[in-house]
């Protein structure tokens, strides 16, 4: 009976950081969209150049920190020492508000000089570190202590908060400081992005005074070196780990636009291309992966318990990769399919020129979106099995490679800002296949060729289908995209059907339930 509240609690959290992620996600990424017609192309260009920095150093800061805090407070909890939670928040604190106010102190000082060797001028943004790392590190700390007591409610509304008021926020500054300049314009989203993640901390921070019992006796338990042995050993292999990804995209805002103006573009040609990758037709493709996020977020628990119990849970492993695929190609291609037109929608003073390399930027970069949610569904299997020294190893070699073919290809005319989309197929295409090893070894599963095949098929006359109808222009845009969406909802279903089939939920006598 307990085994059993302690399962139906775990699914309950795991709905609601589900939900709150989506939120967020689709927040973010409608976010970009005003913000991009008030800065133009060149503006959000410079907004993601800063953003890719300002990801990496906040993943420096705290990466790993609300997970690895998290699971040192359950356990501690579980063995009764509730000591060393005060310990492990103490800590965190301390660790997480030193270095980023220290990353920060940097940023400040070397904002001019970072800013000229990316290309873009002077910008004041770097200045508004000191203060936002700061607290986006506390807001991570704090999340990873609710957590730790199954109470993920604070983070969910935490993030959302910080979404809707970094929404509301960071356009009404944008707007405002942008009718100076377009540095300044970018300046104020980043003001706006401070003051979000002020109101989030002040939500987190009156919860917790409400909530914690033994905030006053942290003073006296700075002595327990165990617990703070205990926190260090776990901190840095996830925060190494974390550190990665947005490592390698940090090396990309930093040598793209030198690099583009190599391969002959100008200044502000290359600025726009950055912006035009990772501002829009980069936040369009982000829908997609909400699917993978949510796949993941809710079978983790399912196969991390079907593994401890010994089961290995093949059959989970197996039906959650097929529901991955059978979601994941539509949509992406589904969305590459009508992009140009949705583009054209939102953005209304594109040229055609401007929208053709948007579509191109959408369809190349379809491939990388399919195969960073296979990435994700693996590294998740493997961190299920435990596999975290694997999983940094790969990540870490699929980050060199990236960040060697962004480097040399970017300077090739022929190749340019297609070197990143072509870096990211590479590296989520590399760790796949190493995971897959790996994975052969602890975990069986399998997906027949047909399925694929079936898959892809299907995929395939979608996308034609979708495409062809929507060049016809045979009504309005939004009705075309309307109908559009519909036949190919209608063509991927029926030639999908024995798939289909396969993957409905079948109800069994002796079936067991699990999260």
């Amino acid at each position: 009976m307990k085994e059993s509240k302690k399962l139906s609690s775990l699914s309950v959290g795991a709905i609601i950081l589900l939900v709150s992620g989506v939120i967020c996600k689709a927040l973010g990424a409608l976010f970009r969209l005003p913000l991009t017609n008030l800065l133009g192309i060149e503006g959000i260009g410079i907004f993601q150049l800063i953003m890719s920095l300002y990801a990496f150093a906040l993943v420096v800061t705290c990466g790993g920190v609300t997970n690895s805090l998290s699971k040192l407070i359950s356990t501690a909890r579980g063995r009764g020492d509730t000591k060393s939670v005060s310990v492990y928040l103490k800590r965190s604190l301390l660790i997480a508000l030193g270095t980023g106010i220290g990353i920060g102190v940097i940023f400040m000082i070397f904002g001019n000089y970072i800013c000229n060797f990316q290309g873009i001028g002077n910008n004041q943004s770097y200045s508004l570190f000191v203060i936002i790392l700061p607290l986006g590190a506390s807001l991570t700390v704090l999340r990873g202590y609710f957590q730790g007591y199954q109470n993920m409610l604070p983070t969910a509304i935490s993030q959302i908060v910080e979404q809707v008021f970094k929404f509301v926020f960071g356009l009404l500054f944008a707007f405002y400081f942008g009718k100076i300049g377009i540095a300044e314009g970018v300046f104020g989203a980043f003001v706006g992005i401070t003051l979000s993640e002020v109101v989030s901390m002040i939500y987190l921070f009156i919860l917790f005074l409400i909530k914690n019992k033994d905030f006053e006796k942290m003073k006296e338990l700075s002595a327990i070196k165990y617990a703070r042995h205990e926190y260090d050993n776990a901190i840095f292999p996830l925060t190494l780990s974390a550190s990665i990804l947005p490592l390698v995209n940090a090396f990309d805002g930093l040598i793209i636009v030198p690099r583009l103006m190599q391969a002959g573009f100008s200044n502000g040609v290359a600025t726009k291309l950055f912006g035009l990758q990772t501002g829009i037709t980069g936040a369009i493709l982000n829908f997609p992966l909400i699917i993978s996020m949510a796949v993941t977020t809710t079978l983790l628990p399912n196969i991390s318990y079907l593994i401890s119990r010994g089961t290995g849970g093949r059959f989970v492993i197996e039906r959650g990769l097929k529901i991955l695929l059978f979601l994941i190609l539509p949509t992406t291609f589904g969305m590459v399919a009508i992009s140009r037109q949705v583009i054209f929608l939102v953005y209304q003073n594109m040229t055609t020129s401007i929208l053709d390399t948007a579509f191109q930027f959408m369809l190349y970069g379809g491939f990388s979106v399919v195969f960073t949610a296979l990435m994700q569904y693996l590294l998740m299997l493997l961190q299920a099995n435990g596999e975290f020294r694997f999983i940094l190893i790969v990540t870490a070699l699929g980050g060199g490679v990236k960040a060697l073919l962004s480097f040399f290809l970017s300077a090739v005319p022929s190749v340019n800002i297609y070197a990143l989309i072509l870096g990211n197929i590479v590296l989520s295409a590399s760790v796949c296949v190493l995971a897959i090893i790996k994975l052969k070894r602890t975990i069986m599963f399998s997906v027949s060729f047909f399925e694929f095949f079936l898959l892809g098929i299907g995929t395939v006359m979608m996308f034609f289908a979708v495409y062809t109808f929507i060049s016809c222009n045979y009504f309005s845009i939004i009705v075309n995209i309307i109908l559009a969406v519909i036949l190919g909802a209608i063509i991927y279903l029926v030639v999908t059907l024995p798939f289909l089939l396969k993957i409905l939920p079948k109800t069994h006598k002796n079936a067991v339930n699990v999260v």
